[in-house]
């Protein structure tokens, strides 16, 4: 990825030609400091596809450029191109293009290649920041509503908040106090990703009609806090993975990787409010 906005741990990634082999989310994550969930949320709303997706696309661009060099032997190709056979290579390079690489070697495609180049991600204005405080958030049982999203789709939670509310209708809304949006179990391969409305156990809202009762462990979190409207979470989130856990020498960790809190100050009628963002991290 490549923009005036990032930092110069992500800058050089565009720049490569793809490993040979089929580097997954986390060893990204790894090299980039991100979160493996962070990292494949940031790949869907920038480039609509998953982190998987763009990462084989880009493989196979570079091979189809060197058949159209005129490479003379596919197979060598496909192995340089991270895949174990002809057959394996050819599937997956028809899937892409719509063409062989027998038929783009002969340049006898009779459409052009769309390739799949590096990223070039355009700045994004900057949320300020307060330091974040670090805290041990206990162990807890929570009643809540889960759903698994594509990591490129996660346009389906607010409906998803408004269905949880209606599990809400009745109950002494003083009781059952803070709500919490859960995002976990982020899928190795960055494709998929879950996300869980909730409330504590023990507020009056009970498992079953699709809810699922479930703990979280003791986290080491880094409280942060999203001010304004909830349309601006997002630019919030990006900065605290971007900006804020950075620059407070903070590695993210899973399955757990954000728990939105939403306090007595917010109101869902009106989407204004405070809504803290708890980042599981390293202790």
């Amino acid at each position: 990825m490549r923009g005036e906005h990032e930092t110069g741990r992500t800058r050089h990634l565009a720049d490569r030609k793809p490993p040979a082999g089929k580097p997954g989310a986390d060893d990204i994550a790894a090299e980039t400091g991100f979160s493996r969930f962070y990292l494949s949320r940031l790949f869907g709303e920038e480039t609509g596809k998953s982190f998987a997706a763009y990462v084989r696309g880009r493989r196979l661009s570079e091979a189809a450029k060197e058949l159209l060099s005129g490479a003379p032997d596919i197979l060598s190709v496909a192995i340089g191109a991270g895949y174990g056979s002809h057959e394996a290579f050819t599937r997956a390079f028809r899937d892409q293009f719509g063409a062989t690489p027998e038929d783009v070697r002969r340049r006898a495609s009779e459409q052009p290649l769309r390739f799949v180049e590096p990223l070039r991600m355009n700045a994004t204005p900057t949320v300020p920041l307060d330091p974040p405080t670090t805290d041990t958030l206990p162990g807890a049982a929570y009643v809540g509503l889960s759903r698994t999203y594509a990591i490129a789709g996660l346009g389906g939670i607010p409906e998803q908040w408004g269905e949880f509310q209606r599990h809400l209708a009745g109950l002494d809304r003083e009781k059952v106090g803070s709500a919490f949006g859960i995002v976990r179990n982020a899928a190795p391969n960055g494709e998929t990703v879950e996300y869980v409305c909730a409330v504590p156990a023990g507020r009056g809202l009970e498992a079953g009609g699709g809810l699922t009762e479930f703990r979280l462990p003791d986290m080491k979190v880094a409280r942060f806090a999203h001010k304004g409207h909830i349309a601006g979470i997002k630019a919030t989130t990006r900065a605290v993975f971007e900006e804020g856990l950075p620059a407070a020498g903070l590695r993210p960790v899973g399955p757990v990787d954000l728990v939105e809190h939403y306090g007595p100050d917010f109101d869902p009628r009106s989407g204004f409010g405070t809504v803290d963002l708890w980042v599981h991290v390293a202790g």
